[in-house]
């Protein structure tokens, strides 16, 4: 076959000519699919200290419930996961900044200028914790009212949790077993907590504080959408965006985005 092939092409010239160009074929086709592996690899931006839903292990490593269900949603539309876990803050900007996308992001108007949302993710639901010797009875947000409330630092729960902001004090900090400490020490009249009783549960055992000692308020005082978000300015913000819908539906339909969930509320 060769000897035919180099005789039909016209001797040795036209052979080199044929082999060169095959070489230059095979490494194009090498470096598209190094450049194809490249782009399949997908930057997850979660925060490294809103536990349980957002955090690093003892290990060091990005872990919790919101960061494995994104981790998963990635996985599902045929990118690699690449996650990557700071302080929230920090996070949010590198997102802004089109270096990857976030997770368990609530919609606001001022986001919406900035990120587009996919479908809904989780429903998150935020608690308000109380001194049980306070019999404190919160329901509805007027009931903050002039009260010292305890927030994490950078985050938000949503249009109707921003719009209340002004009834109350609001004390920010980093961390949730920090807000039950401050709660015991009655430096705050109540402590806001998403990831519902999975994380009273968690902050409490982390701050050493007696469960007994706190009343978890019901119903919870909103329910946060969390959604993953997508700086407008990424040039492939479509086709992700169309990607992890996708695989939004797809999880929610077999059930896999629940049994992430499950797993961490025991």
């Amino acid at each position: 076959m060769v000897t035919t092939e180099f005789i039909r092409l016209g001797g040795p010239k036209r052979w080199a000519w044929r082999m060169g160009g095959l070489a230059v074929i095979l490494m194009n086709c090498a470096m598209a699919q190094c450049v194809q592996a490249a782009e399949s690899e997908l930057k997850l931006l979660v925060a490294s200290q809103v536990a349980p839903k957002m955090f690093l292990d003892d290990d060091g490593k990005p872990t919790g419930y919101v960061t494995q269900v994104a981790a998963a949603i990635i996985r599902r539309a045929g990118y690699t996961p690449v996650v990557e876990a700071v302080p929230w803050a920090r996070a949010y900007k590198l997102a802004q900044e089109g270096e990857g996308v976030l997770a368990g992001l609530s919609k606001t108007i001022e986001r919406g200028k900035i990120f587009s949302f996919t479908d809904v993710v989780l429903e998150d639901r935020v608690q308000v914790i109380t001194l049980k010797k306070a019999d404190l009875k919160i329901s509805q947000f007027s009931d903050l009212k002039g009260k010292r409330v305890g927030i994490q630092r950078g985050s938000s729960y949503g249009e109707q949790f921003e719009a209340a902001l002004p009834l109350f004090h609001e004390d920010r900090d980093n961390s949730g077993d920090s807000r039950l400490n401050k709660l015991v020490a009655e430096r705050i009249d109540a402590a806001v907590l998403s990831g519902g009783n999975t994380a009273v549960k968690y902050y409490s055992k982390l701050a050493g504080v007696d469960m007994s000692l706190l009343t978890v308020q019901t119903p919870p005082l909103v329910v946060d959408l969390n959604y993953i978000g997508i700086a407008k300015t990424r040039p492939d913000q479509a086709e992700v965006m169309s990607r992890l819908n996708a695989a939004i539906a797809a999880m929610r339909a077999d059930g896999g985005i629940a049994k992430i969930v499950a797993a961490w509320e025991h």
